[in-house]
């Protein structure tokens, strides 16, 4: 499996990356923009993300539009509907209206709410459709 870890905080890169390792190749970003630029090269090459862990707000372009922005280049590319990147929205807010909007606007799969926890994670992974031991 493919990761992409998009976050602004290093640390918070970090610790998701040790979480998601295990599972498969991750790649990590540090904004909305590199993340967007990683996510075209990958369709480009033919080895799109399978999962992207997204965090919501970042500096410059948030977590949400970077989420708009890879679903306007996954149909660029021809993406069939229903092979998309699963993308897992992650917030340190819990308020209704961002996880609205991330699943109806930008489609996201699920989210987990910082502190991050792997145990959280991966159930949410789980509850994405991921096979996680």
């Amino acid at each position: 499996m493919r990761i992409l870890v998009v976050d602004d905080d290093r640390a918070a890169r970090v610790h998701l990356d040790k979480m998601l390792k295990p599972l498969g190749e991750v790649s990590d970003t540090g904004s909305g923009q590199e993340a967007l630029d990683a996510f075209a090269n990958a369709l480009a090459e033919g080895r799109p993300f399978n999962l992207v862990s997204m965090d919501i707000i970042m500096p410059g372009l948030d977590g949400q539009a970077t989420l708009q922005a890879m679903r306007d280049l996954e149909k660029k590319h021809g993406v069939q509907p229903g092979k998309e990147a699963k993308v897992m929205m992650v917030t340190g807010l819990g308020d209704a209206g961002n996880v609205t909007r991330a699943f109806f606007k930008g489609q996201a799969d699920g989210y987990v709410t910082k502190p991050l926890q792997q145990s959280a994670i991966y159930k949410t992974l789980r509850q994405m459709g991921f096979k996680i031991g």
